[in-house]
């Protein structure tokens, strides 16, 4: 098994090279960073799971192609996002957002939750899904998904100071909703 200062570029070389192992230590090490992207992107839990497949099989099968293996994430990031725009693409775009079920996030509590208990949820998943789509990707990345700033920094390859900065005016706008609407903090 891989510790943890073996990169991208190193499992890759051990996959391409016969490990089993290598490949799953990709999949595991990058599965919540693409699962947080295609979440933040399509907006529903279900869509997001399957995305995430598809995008590792994708990723499978083109991964001998892969010339730089240093820009790993980078080519990860733009299968991800392509398949989340392919999904977007396949939805009939006939049917009324309105008539849509309701998506809850994996964490949500069940469903003996109260009802106050889901409006607020329901609520807030509004209000993530009004955000900028970059204050809302940082937002489902860290506390949807639980990655920490620096995780956040390296996947997104943006500076550390924008990605603080994205989750604190996304934290700044669900905080006025919630104070517009009566909502305690």
């Amino acid at each position: 098994m891989a510790d943890k200062t073996c990169d991208a570029a190193d499992l890759i070389e051990r996959h391409l090279q016969g490990s089993r192992v290598a490949l799953s230590q990709l999949w595991l090490r990058y599965d919540r960073l693409v699962f947080g992207i295609a979440h933040s992107v399509v907006c529903c839990h279900e869509a997001a799971e399957d995305i995430r497949q598809e995008v590792f099989l994708q990723v499978y099968e083109n991964l001998p192609s892969l010339r730089d293996r240093t820009k790993f994430v980078g080519w990860l990031r733009t299968i991800t996002y392509n398949a989340c725009y392919a999904t977007l693409r396949r939805a009939k775009p006939t049917r009324p957002l309105d008539s849509l079920p309701e998506c809850e996030h994996p964490t949500a509590p069940s469903s003996h939750a109260s009802v106050e208990g889901r409006e607020l949820r329901t609520l807030l998943r509004k209000r993530i899904d009004a955000l900028p789509e970059g204050q809302r990707a940082v937002i489902e990345l860290h506390y949807f998904e639980g990655l920490a700033v620096k995780q956040i920094v390296d996947f997104l390859e943006l500076p550390e100071t924008t990605i603080r900065w994205r989750i604190r005016k996304a934290r700044e706008t669900l905080r006025n909703a919630a104070d517009i609407n009566g909502y305690p903090n």
